[in-house]
């Protein structure tokens, strides 16, 4: 019975898991996540090496036991040594096994779409958007981080929102219940003391902080607010064209599936109706995501050594666990 090791490494979690051909999951567990630009290359390095290690080790799974592995990890390819770190931590935990190294946005693609071409769109704290078209092509678009990109993503909502609430201070935009609802959720008696209640609440400019404010965007659209739907509505904008970039880039003989996913996308119709019309613009069709990364980090490690039916039993398999279990420690 072939063994799979997928991995879901973000920034914030690292999860692997362990399913076979039959898509039963033989274990999971969640690490802190790591990244090449916050390590030294010995530190990343040893401590991907350690959690996988630890990880089959509580599995009572020698290396040698897994058909094929596969690590979807973030920042992998942004710099001139992260693929190279990464591929070499993986090797040196799994001796001889084959594995695959590529971006957490691979995952999702192939997890949201069950391994075929189209596009997947994740708007998240950033945004970033990959694509295959199944000749072989392999794109990406965005994901340039949020200070010099990452447009349509929750952190470049939430910072849209504050721009306009200083527009409305000024005067220069017409005031509606977005300056109400941060003058209130600030506490401020005078807009002028909004940048030091900014930096307080969002601990002195902290990315996952800021994106955050994504989320009260969110509740001044529910109050029917036109600016916040034209802020939802302009993020839509840039996140299909990301989609239209990859369009260009890649050979499909049909409109291609777009998926998506990310903390943005939860919000629901305030972006979800205004990405689907812009999709749809441009003759690609919008779909629901089919599997979650995790399901498709597994999914990565096995699409060349099972046929199609069984591709998509495995990644079934590590999605209804994941739905079952949502668990963030070991369990085998």
């Amino acid at each position: 019975m072939s063994i799979f090791l997928g991995c879901d490494g973000g920034g914030t979690k690292l999860a692997l898991c362990l399913a076979d051909e039959r898509g039963q999951v033989l274990g999971k567990a969640s690490f802190p996540g790591i990244m090449p630009l916050r390590e030294s290359k010995d530190a990343y390095v040893r401590t991907l090496r350690g959690y996988v290690q630890d990880f089959l080790k509580k599995a009572d799974l020698a290396p040698d036991a897994l058909a094929a592995a596969a690590f979807a990890l973030t920042c992998c390819g942004e710099s001139r040594e992260s693929t190279a770190w990464m591929e070499e931590a993986v090797s040196r935990a799994l001796p001889g096994v084959p594995f695959l190294v590529m971006g957490d946005q691979v995952a999702g693609w192939c997890g949201a779409l069950g391994g075929q071409s189209g596009i997947h769109v994740v708007a998240g704290t950033g945004s970033i958007a990959y694509g295959e078209d199944g000749h072989g092509g392999k794109a990406r678009a965005g994901g340039w981080t949020v200070f010099y990109g990452d447009e349509g993503s929750s952190y470049w909502a939430g910072v849209q929102a504050v721009n306009a609430f200083f527009r409305q201070a000024d005067g220069r935009m017409e005031k509606t219940c977005l300056y109400d609802y941060f003058m209130e959720l600030f506490h401020l008696q005078d807009p002028l003391h909004v940048a030091g209640a900014i930096d307080e609440f969002t601990d002195n400019g902290d990315v996952a902080k800021v994106a955050s404010l994504q989320r009260h965007l969110k509740n001044i659209w529910d109050m029917g607010d036109p600016v916040a739907d034209a802020i939802y509505r302009r993020g839509a904008a840039e996140l299909a064209d990301l989609v239209r970039a990859l369009m260009g880039r890649l050979h499909f003989e049909v409109p291609p599936m777009v998926s998506y996913s990310g903390g943005l996308f939860r919000g629901g119709d305030c972006i979800l109706v205004p990405f689907r019309e812009e999709v749809e613009a441009l003759g690609a069709r919008l779909t629901q995501p089919r599997f979650g990364p995790m399901a498709g980090a597994v999914g990565l490690a096995a699409r060349d050594h099972v046929d199609r039916e069984t591709l998509l039993s495995i990644m079934e398999g590590v999605d209804r666990y994941e739905a079952s279990t949502h668990a963030d420690g070991l369990s085998v």
